[in-house]
């Protein structure tokens, strides 16, 4: 039996009086975890969540605190989790959502990392791993070290993470046929990526009184990236028809995040909170593009791109405990975001170059956006729990440059959630809710993609996506290693997001009708022991969904754009302790995706599963080495393009597919040596 298990088994009164378990850091003594993300991501019946990339702090809540709060970072919290030791972890708190900070109450399980009270000295863990990509055998290093430390009254944790060298290579296979399967042309293409990127991170932890509590965050991201693509084209009797290169050279990019909040215990049952939140960020590229015809003239197109972007966040949460029974908070945010996008193309066919005007392709769009909410948990007994959240959201949003608009929009976004412990591990929660997406300021502006030969219009009047949700969970937890999850959800989406015609000629991102989404998923944690695996565990994951809406070319129904219907994953792991070892293997499955334009459907899956294997060992003091194989059986990357002419409307307008099998990039058969330890 692993160190702990029987504390674990134990848990925590309070733990157990709110549905949920406690874990003390040796029960995952097994797994060799170097930081507090390797413990997290093995926590039973758990699933780490980073949250929603979405503008404002309340909205991309992951489902992870650290000592009972959220980080005032936007940072997903994987990555905060992995620049804290796992030395430093006390015991893991899995929590109902409701018992978690207000922010993540959206969450059916919450976990809480629960750190050791740091008196003097310092926890510092590296991690070192170089991984080789098929198909083009490049080296790419990481380099990741963080420390943690006190001096005087402050609590600091530093953090550098560095990819100096980053290369994938990606061969395709293109073969474009007649709609009577005759063959039209084919040909190789390459793609030599390369990218770099440095991470250093901060955090700061001060507490002025017994009641005052206040922490500041930082976060300098430099980065670069280009690439180099390569075509050759033949007709059926394997004659050249032409040449395609593209070079895409990368500014040097760069990425600011900083912020503080205080919180204050007024009084035995009351406390508020204050953050502010800045974020900014710039990029920019230059691409030029050249088609050489065989029997014609080079034709050049150069493009720059470049974007500059920044959030900036002020929230106020005041929380009062009415009683042991019953909790109340309320407060408010407002943000102002923008965006500002340049996007120049010209054409030279021999003659100089030419500009291309693209309509909506410089722009600025910014967003003043305010929201105010009210929540409340009332706990009747032990065995039931109901939140409720009530949160009023109203935004500006303006637009200028290529296209000029203002717009504004008001929701009303209520949740509740009931919890049920019916029995000591087994628990019912009933949800339902209203979720407004929020607009990516990146589809109100034009992009071009000339290796595929595309062209998106931004869109001006396109609208946030809203979602009314019903999702019920049964959890039953059968012991500390074997969990099942079993949830069903069915939502009703109003304006679906997704591509729509603009004046029967271009693509854009825009609303269609209304939709729905029904599904179910199933989370099993297993031991292993019973069939001979000692120490071992099994776990499953799988998801079954039904999407519909209509079609805006076809008229018909059909499924979301980008969304597959299933997937699941199976994974297996065995510690060997009496030889300080550790094996394992993941197997994962997904359906493929469609996306629906005015004049093409576009399928993209893998032509087998991902199969991973690794090994673990701890023979040498202080140090976890692992070898991971990824992507075993180097699965291919299809994708299938049918085009039509003059559009989608009819299935007899197909006019041509093109199949492309690409193996290579960042998804690709890899092989990856990982040392890492704490000193």
């Amino acid at each position: 039996m692993w160190p702990g298990l029987v504390m674990a088994q134990a848990g925590s009164l309070a733990a157990q009086q709110r549905g949920a378990a406690s874990y003390p850091a040796p029960f995952f003594a097994g797994f060799n975890p170097v930081t507090a993300e390797d413990i997290v991501r093995r926590v039973p019946g758990f699933t780490l969540d980073d949250g929603l990339d979405r503008r404002g702090f309340a909205a991309s809540a992951g489902n992870v605190l650290i000592n009972g709060e959220r980080p005032s970072s936007k940072t997903p919290i994987s990555e905060q989790l992995s620049r804290l030791s796992a030395s430093d972890v006390e015991r893991i708190d899995v929590l109902a959502g409701s018992a978690g900070d207000s922010d993540l109450r959206g969450h059916a399980l919450v976990v809480d990392v629960r750190l050791k009270a740091r008196r003097s000295g310092a926890t510092n863990t590296f991690v070192l791993q170089a991984g080789m990509l098929d198909p083009g055998r490049s080296i790419n290093p990481v380099v990741g070290l963080s420390s943690a430390f006190r001096v005087s009254a402050l609590d600091v944790n530093l953090a550098l993470q560095a990819q100096p060298k980053r290369r994938g290579r990606i061969e395709y296979d293109k073969v474009l046929k007649a709609p009577g399967g005759a063959l039209i042309e084919q040909g190789p293409e390459y793609l030599q990526g390369s990218y770099y990127e440095y991470k250093l991170s901060g955090k700061l932890g001060w507490r002025p009184s017994p009641d005052d509590v206040v922490n500041a965050t930082f976060q300098v991201t430099p980065s670069e990236e280009g690439r180099h693509t390569y075509s050759e084209v033949f007709d059926p009797a394997g004659a050249p028809i032409r040449i395609e290169d593209s070079r895409v050279v990368g500014d040097p990019g760069l990425a600011l995040e900083a912020g503080v909040d205080w919180e204050r215990q007024v009084s035995a049952r009351s406390s508020f909170k204050l953050l502010g939140l800045a974020v900014h960020s710039e990029s920019g590229s230059d691409e030029r593009y050249t088609t050489a015809p065989i029997l014609r003239p080079a034709r050049s197109t150069f493009i720059r791109r470049g974007s500059e972007s920044g959030e900036y966040i002020a929230r106020a949460v005041w929380s009062y405990r009415a009683s042991p029974a019953l909790t109340f908070d309320m407060g408010g945010e407002g943000a102002f975001n923008f965006l500002d996008s340049a996007l120049n193309i010209e054409v030279d066919a021999g003659a100089g170059p030419i500009n291309v005007p693209l309509p909506v392709a410089n722009t600025r769009v910014e967003e003043v956006r305010g929201e105010v909410y009210a929540s409340g948990v009332w706990r009747p007994s032990a065995e039931f729990t109901l939140e409720t959240n009530l949160t009023v959201e109203a935004s500006r949003i303006t637009q200028s440059g290529d296209a000029s608009q203002e717009r504004t929009f008001t929701y009303v976004k209520p949740r509740i959630v009931a919890t049920w412990n019916r029995a000591p591990g087994d628990q019912l929660r009933l949800r339902l809710e209203r979720d407004v997406a929020q607009l990516d300021f990146t589809e109100f502006a034009s992009a071009v993609s000339l290796f595929d030969g595309t062209v998106e219009v931004g869109n001006p009047d396109l609208e946030p996506e809203r979602t009314w949700r019903a999702q019920l969970d049964w959890e039953r937890r059968l012991g500390p290693k074997a969990v099942i999850t079993l949830t069903g959800f069915h939502e009703y989406v109003e304006a679906v997001q997704d591509q729509i015609p603009i004046a029967g000629e271009f693509d854009a991102p825009g609303n269609l009708g209304n939709g729905r989404r029904t599904g179910v998923k199933l989370d099993l944690l297993a031991p292993l022991d019973a069939v001979g695996l000692a120490l071992g565990e099994l776990r499953i994951r799988g998801m079954l969904q039904d999407t519909r809406v209509t079609d805006p070319v076809t008229g018909s129904k059909r499924r979301f754009s980008d969304e597959v219907d299933w997937n699941y994953s199976i994974d297996v792991r065995q510690p060997l302790p009496n030889y300080k070892l550790a094996w394992g293997v993941l197997w994962e499955r997904s359906d493929d995706v469609q996306l629906f334009r005015l004049r093409e459907l576009r399928t993209t899956g893998w032509d087998r599963a991902n199969f991973d294997v690794y090994a673990e060992t701890t023979a040498i003091p202080g140090l976890v080495v692992r070898f991971t194989v990824a992507d075993v059986f180097l699965p291919k990357e299809v994708r299938e393009r049918q085009y039509f002419a003059p559009d989608r409307a009819l299935a007899s307008n197909l006019s041509g597919i093109e199949t492309r099998r690409a193996i290579g990039g960042y998804s690709t058969r890899s092989f990856t040596l990982r040392v890492a330890g704490r000193f």
